[in-house]
């Protein structure tokens, strides 16, 4: 028999409702549901090709954005845009090494919080996210 310890876990975290039922519904099985439901969907899915592979991206916070992100911040009433390529950000040809950085000048060199002037683009996303709500998600 395998002995597990709380190394071989992740928390996810669940709307607690929605845990209730499934207490409520599998009892002490609730957890077995869930590991199985995830096991047939990437069953399902094996062949969907959802995120490039590569590890390239830059960590930011407590949020990784893969190569091919997209990060966009308004500048009087005018949408400046900059990708991450490789562990970098471009933006008109410049490369930074950091988000504050790069959306420092996008902003016509001034100084800004970047969690609440960026809009985020990740290769997986289907729609642009506030910075600042992907940091609060993470």
């Amino acid at each position: 028999m395998t002995v597990l310890s709380h190394q071989d876990f992740v928390a996810v975290p669940i709307s607690l409702e929605l845990y209730q039922e499934l207490l409520r519904r599998h009892g002490t099985a609730a957890n077995a549901v869930i590991e199985d439901q995830v096991e047939a969907f990437l069953e399902r899915t094996d062949d969907d090709v959802v995120a490039p592979s590569s590890t390239d991206g830059i960590t930011w916070g407590t949020i990784f954005l893969p190569e091919k992100t997209q990060l966009r911040t308004k500048y009087y009433n005018e949408y400046r845009y900059a990708e991450v390529v490789g562990d970098g950000i471009i933006y008109e040809g410049e490369r930074f090494s950091h988000v504050a950085q790069a959306t420092n000048q996008m902003r016509g060199g001034t100084q800004n919080n970047a969690w609440k002037v960026l809009e985020i683009l990740r290769p997986t996303d289907s729609r642009w996210l506030a910075a600042e709500f992907l940091r609060r998600r993470a």
